[in-house]
């Protein structure tokens, strides 16, 4: 990669966050050394944050004249719009704030590039929510970009609505949009409202004596994961390789059982842990099988490379020092 391109403004939205800190990690090891994210409300910043190539703008991305400032004083040459709401289990309790949130903060970043930074590359952060319950004749089958939509939470529901908010600016505007739909990625600095962060909270606290047992939801279901580290950088190869305008799965290919990563878990526990169905972990409508058909960001050369059992372990260490 050529030196001057290393010097081009890069916006990362949402760089604060679980994938965007990693993304943010990513791109300085890369060498580049015009790094923008943007930083709404009083959590802390987290390290990489404090990078002297990393300029971290204090933004509200539900105002559109925020939105639009940002977009002018940045002039960014690539855009990762990672910020979103995220939480899949609780977006029926909160539907109206993620729907007003992950939509209109989209809508607003788009018109703002569509006016002031027309020629600059735009990844659009889906998710693999957006195809939700598989038809029946599809079931059990890895799950393509061709797949149809069929999303049963509101968080999918503003994942489907921010992936064809985008399309529809690729085709009207001619913006330079490429989008992806990750499937289940984990690692450090994931909050406890996803499942492998729960379970492994919920561990050391049974080994430090602070809880009697850990409580768990549906164990049978399957799903696609994949270390945040290698998800980021797909993401990378997906703004440097992908074609403008696609869409690309990101995920490893393999099914787990939540049941075998729970065990996987509990094998890096020197205490016999007792597991207890907790009704209220049960989500009102959940899909079986979620494995993802990555064949078309592989053929951009990427493929995971962090085993999940190390990955596992990472989590659990992490746990370990914080509580």
């Amino acid at each position: 990669m050529a030196n001057d391109a290393l010097t081009l403004p890069i916006l990362v939205t949402g760089g604060t966050g679980f994938a965007g800190r990693h993304l943010l990690q990513t791109l300085l090891d890369a060498g580049y050394t015009n790094l923008h994210t943007t930083h709404f409300g009083s959590q802390s910043l987290p390290e990489v944050c404090q990078s002297e190539y990393v300029s971290v703008h204090k933004v509200n991305l539900t105002v559109p004249t925020e939105v639009n400032e940002l977009i002018k004083r940045v002039s960014p040459s690539q855009i990762y719009h990672l910020a979103s709401f995220a939480a899949v289990g609780k977006s029926f309790e909160q539907a109206e704030h993620i729907i007003n949130n992950n939509v209109m903060l989209q809508l607003h970043l788009l018109n703002a590039v569509k006016e002031f930074a027309a020629t600059a590359k735009i990844l659009i952060i889906g998710s693999a929510e957006e195809y939700g319950r598989v038809p029946k004749e599809l079931q059990g089958r890895k799950i393509d970009e061709s797949f149809p939509f069929n999303p049963i939470n509101p968080y999918a529901v503003t994942k489907v609505t921010q992936d064809l908010l985008a399309q529809a600016f690729y085709f009207s505007y001619k913006l330079q949009i490429l989008r992806v739909r990750p499937f289940n990625h984990i690692g450090e600095g994931q909050t406890i409202d996803f499942v492998i962060p729960a379970f492994a909270s919920q561990i050391v606290a049974v080994e430090q004596g602070k809880q009697p047992a850990i409580q768990v939801g549906n164990l049978s279901s399957v799903r696609d994961f994949t270390d945040v580290r290698d998800m980021v950088r797909a993401y990378v190869t997906v703004m440097e390789k992908g074609t403008v305008g696609d869409v690309y799965n990101i995920g490893s290919g393999k099914g787990w059982k939540i049941q075998e990563v729970l065990d996987m878990l509990l094998a890096h526990s020197s205490q016999k842990i007792t597991v207890e169905v907790d009704q209220s972990r049960l989500r009102p409508s959940d899909v079986e099988y979620f494995v993802a058909d990555a064949t078309k960001i592989q053929e951009l050369g990427w493929s995971p490379q962090v085993p999940l059992t190390e990955t596992l372990e990472m989590i659990l260490n992490e746990w370990r020092k914080k509580i």
